[in-house]
């Protein structure tokens, strides 16, 4: 990029508001030109305040919590659509598919989860719709019985489930172990490696939703084919990670320079052509594309698929 190399470094910050804030400090000593990154909300919302001091420029591929374009930071873009759309594109599926249903909510501790939950409850009720039965799990637990219990006998017959891969597919583990009559609907989080394996065969038919499938979009197939020719497989967040990077070099290449306010106008000057195809933003870094922000997918004999 402008006669230089581009070198890569990788950090993990476990999805924690604390080592997220030890990896932007660290970051911000060497001061790299893009930051692509943070994955979880948590993580995207302590480090951006960090980065934006010292004018780096940030994509994260994958948080959706509004607030993360709500700090006011305009060189912070993200590649995935909002919470507050997706509990959206939740409640009118339930409004929709599960009429007449007695709906029950759960949620877990962290922005993530309250905020789609309370979205989804918005929603709910400008539909006419009010939850039997709204329950706060522990993250982690090792047993969810009582939680199940507790919807079995509220009479629950259809259950807005957002949280954690983990802590999502241990519950539905136990749904499946307590024979429980509801069916489960969920969000962008079930996408994940971990959901699928600590769910196994619970996992399988539960709708949740997620961005389009880039890697089925006919501009994608030269970066698909590439990641394969590696050994991975371009799932999940993969591919926006991809087209953030994409973004980035377009920003830079229009701006002719590395300087973040200047690379973030650029991007913000006119559609990015990138395996997602075109792509633009608004003022606050939201992302803006020709197809609907969510889908809704299934897993299905281990692999996901579109269920519409």
């Amino acid at each position: 990029m402008l006669g230089k190399s581009v070198n890569i470094k990788i950090y993990d910050d476990s999805c924690s508001k604390s080592i997220a804030e030890k990896v932007a400090l660290e970051l911000t000593q060497s001061l790299p030109e893009v930051v692509i990154g943070h994955s979880c909300s948590i993580a995207t919302i302590a480090a951006a305040p960090l980065y934006a001091r010292q004018n780096l420029l940030q994509i994260t591929p994958a948080s959706t919590n509004p607030k993360v374009t709500e700090m006011g930071i305009t060189t912070l873009f993200r590649m995935i659509g909002r919470d507050d759309v997706q509990g959206e594109v939740a409640a009118e599926r339930i409004a929709t598919r599960y009429a007449g249903k007695k709906i029950g909510i759960l949620s877990f501790p962290g922005d993530y989860s309250t905020g789609l939950t309370q979205t989804a409850i918005a929603a709910l009720k400008r539909r006419g719709i009010t939850p039997v039965k709204q329950l706060v799990g522990v993250s982690s637990a090792s047993s969810y019985a009582k939680n199940i219990l507790d919807l079995i006998e509220a009479g629950v017959e259809v259950l807005y489930l957002a949280g954690g891969g983990l802590d999502t597919g241990v519950f539905l583990r136990q749904t499946r172990q307590l024979e429980a009559p509801f069916q489960v609907i969920s969000g962008d989080t079930l996408v994940s490696k971990v959901f699928i394996e600590a769910a196994a065969e619970a996992g399988e038919g539960v709708p949740f939703t997620f961005p389009p499938e880039a890697a089925e979009l006919s501009s994608s197939q030269p970066a698909v084919e590439a990641i394969r020719s590696m050994g991975l497989e371009p799932a999940g967040y993969t591919l926006l990670a991809y087209a953030a990077a994409e973004v980035w070099f377009e920003g830079v290449r229009r701006a002719n320079t590395f300087e973040a306010g200047a690379v973030a106008a650029a991007i913000r000057s006119a559609p990015v052509e990138t395996i997602l195809g075109p792509v633009s933003f608004d003022a606050k870094g939201d992302i803006q594309t020709t197809y609907p922000p969510f889908s809704w997918y299934v897993w299905k004999n281990g692999k996901r698929v579109a269920l519409d």
